[in-house]
């Protein structure tokens, strides 16, 4: 007996033996890691993982990341630190078309809420890709902005006389590039569309279904047709906008002027005039032109996702109905202004009777 107990000891210590130890690596990838965003990026408001990234919205900047295994599969590398990060966009919730970008498509791609046909990723890839291209408009208008203080700052040491008018670098292929940035977003929000109401046919219109259902729900709503209309419209002045500027003609076409001495010695500031038949744009200081046009793009942007988020809401309890709903004005939930609310039915006890007030999504 005691020898059986000896050899069976004897072949466990063999077998203990012959398994490999974990490597130094391997205890290192398996342990904990953490990782710290760029300190100019400020605070982590809200983190989405989407396919195998980590996304991190902050204040000031929004970073992704992925793990080491990811990137070196085998484990080869010991010096790969546990996450890798870069950064994506030079802005964070302390931007507004971040919040109605970024922070309205975390907030509300939520599996528990939105239909099953409707995939989380697939709907946050349309919402980075639309903030990216918004980014990249406001980068441009920034260097704009920047370089007309820099010319402000010339003019009053005397740097600059009446015999010398300054030029922007790439002026014209700056401001095209913001015009097909701004027409990327406009398809944003026709592929959000789509993606909650597919075309039966390619060259059916990208808003033959999402006008029958926003009518229905929304069509008593005080203000909501016209605020549809509205959005409508400058959705089409973008598209119109690029349409000029990449096929000019006798009637339409997209002219860009840089910086102009007046006869009163004052020097004008770039700006932008589109000849269009439906969607002209005046002469006007380009930075401004650029940014109303995020403004506004952006808004779109953010109300046709919570339209379409509370239009297919999923009950996911016969008890409780889910909505969208608008926070108050200057308010926001880890970056943004719109949340999904979850209310009791009516005629359930702990509910009080009281049918649930009608959705708040943005008119």
């Amino acid at each position: 007996m005691g020898q059986e107990k000896r050899s069976g000891s004897q072949q466990a210590m063999a077998k203990e033996k012959d398994e490999p130890k974990p490597r130094p690596i391997d205890r290192a990838r398996d342990g904990a890691g953490s990782a710290r965003i760029p300190p100019e990026c400020g605070n982590i408001v809200t983190v989405k993982v989407i396919a195998d990234r980590v996304f991190l919205l902050a204040e000031r900047c929004l970073s992704s990341g992925v793990f080491a295994d990811h990137i070196d599969p085998d484990r080869t590398n010991p010096n790969l630190p546990p996450i890798i990060q870069q950064k994506e966009l030079n802005f964070g919730v302390e931007h507004l078309f971040v919040r109605k970008t970024v922070g309205a498509g975390f907030e509300l791609a939520d599996p528990t809420h939105l239909p099953e046909a409707v995939g989380v990723d697939d709907l946050l890839s349309i919402v980075l890709d639309a903030a990216s291209s918004l980014a990249s408009v406001l980068e441009v208008a920034d260097d704009l902005r920047q370089h007309q203080e820099e010319m402000r700052e010339a003019s009053k040491a005397r740097k600059l006389t009446a015999a010398y008018v300054p030029r922007t670098p790439n002026l014209k292929a700056k401001v095209r590039q913001c015009l097909a940035g701004l027409r990327d977003v406009e398809i944003s929000v026709k592929r959000l569309t789509t993606l909650f109401y597919p075309k039966d046919a390619q060259k059916d219109p990208w808003d033959a279904k999402v006008q029958l259902a926003m009518t229905k729900k929304y069509g008593d709503v005080e203000g909501f047709e016209k605020w549809r209309q509205a959005a409508w419209r400058a959705l089409n002045e973008v598209a119109h906008h690029r349409h000029a500027m990449i096929h000019p003609d006798q009637s339409k076409s997209v002219t860009i002027h840089d910086y102009e001495l007046q006869a009163g010695g004052a020097l004008l500031a770039p700006t932008i005039e589109v000849a269009h038949q439906v969607s002209p744009v005046t002469r006007r200081d380009v930075i401004q032109f650029l940014d109303s046009q995020v403004a506004s793009i952006s808004e779109i942007f953010e109300a046709m996702l919570g339209y379409l988020c509370d239009l297919n809401a999923r009950d996911f309890h016969p008890l409780f109905s889910s909505s969208v709903t608008a926070l108050p004005d200057g308010e926001h939930r880890n970056g943004s202004h719109l949340i999904w609310r979850t209310t009791p039915k009516v005629g359930v006890p702990f509910g009080g009777g009281v049918t649930p007030p009608p959705s708040a999504a943005p008119q």
